[in-house]
């Protein structure tokens, strides 16, 4: 019987959150008046019409929606704000739990979690997706010299350097220090270089300011190409992707690199 009663508390719990989180505050204050009102007024009637007694009817009435007009608001409003504030910190909560908090981008597990959906998915339907893995060169030597304040500068600045050229469709995370990865779903291969070309030439024409410094970074990306299939998975294709960014960064980064199973060109 407790866990029944508390079953339904905590559904009457998440019925009143959504129906804050559609109507906002104020509204949903209101209509929790107007229903006060209804059921007061409801109540008062039935009462008088059982008992039959109907000779103080109209004061009874009046005050049942005097009452609820003013005690509902009062009583309800701190509940309402409690529950907003309640709703604000667990999508804070889950946001912690899968985007770097640094960058904006998703952490490493919520990036590999999603992906393998993702890849799911392209080799039930036999798509093509571009994985790609970008690492921002030198960025021991812009801490060393700059400061680690500057090195999150930089770092930020990659983040929303991706999101603003992204898909709304496309995942990117950071899966290391100042390593990313980036997976571009119904993406083919000429299409994944027009993406990484146009990150290149974002990040090239930006300068970052910290203090009486201008920083310019590059970056080196390893990329992999491919319709899946039921051996792939998103560790095999990152393995792969990283071969291809060490042979970007062995040719002097600040360029693409693309997998292939025979050689890396």
């Amino acid at each position: 019987m407790k866990n029944l009663c508390g079953l339904r508390r905590r559904r009457h719990f998440v019925i009143m959150r959504k129906i804050i989180i559609k109507f906002g505050r104020l509204p949903t204050v209101i209509l929790i008046t107007l229903l006060s009102v209804f059921a007061s007024t409801l109540i008062t009637y039935s009462i008088n019409y059982l008992r039959q007694d109907y000779a103080c009817l109209s004061l009874t009435i009046y005050l049942s929606i005097i009452v609820p007009l003013i005690v509902a608001p009062i009583a309800s409003w701190p509940l309402v704000t409690l529950l907003v504030k309640i709703d604000a910190l667990e999508r804070k909560m889950r946001e912690l739990a899968t985007n770097d908090s640094l960058t904006g981008l998703l952490n490493r597990r919520a990036f590999f979690h999603n992906s393998n959906n993702f890849i799911y998915f392209a080799e039930r339907e036999q798509m093509p997706l571009s994985i790609m893995v970008v690492d921002l060169d030198k960025f021991k030597i812009i801490n060393d010299g700059h400061g680690h304040p500057a090195g999150d500068k930089v770092l930020k600045h990659f983040g929303k350097s991706v999101k603003s050229i992204s898909r709304d469709g496309d995942l990117a995370g950071r899966i290391g220090g100042e390593e990313f990865s980036l997976l571009l779903p119904n993406t083919s291969e000429d299409g994944a270089l027009a993406f990484a070309e146009r990150l290149h030439s974002f990040v090239r024409k930006s300068t970052i300011l910290h203090g009486q410094s201008s920083i310019k970074y590059t970056i080196s990306i390893g990329l992999v190409s491919l319709v899946p299939n039921e051996d792939d998975n998103i560790e095999s294709i990152i393995k792969n992707a990283d071969k291809s960014l060490y042979m970007a960064k062995e040719k002097g980064r600040n360029r693409t690199e693309i997998f292939n199973a025979n050689k890396v060109r």
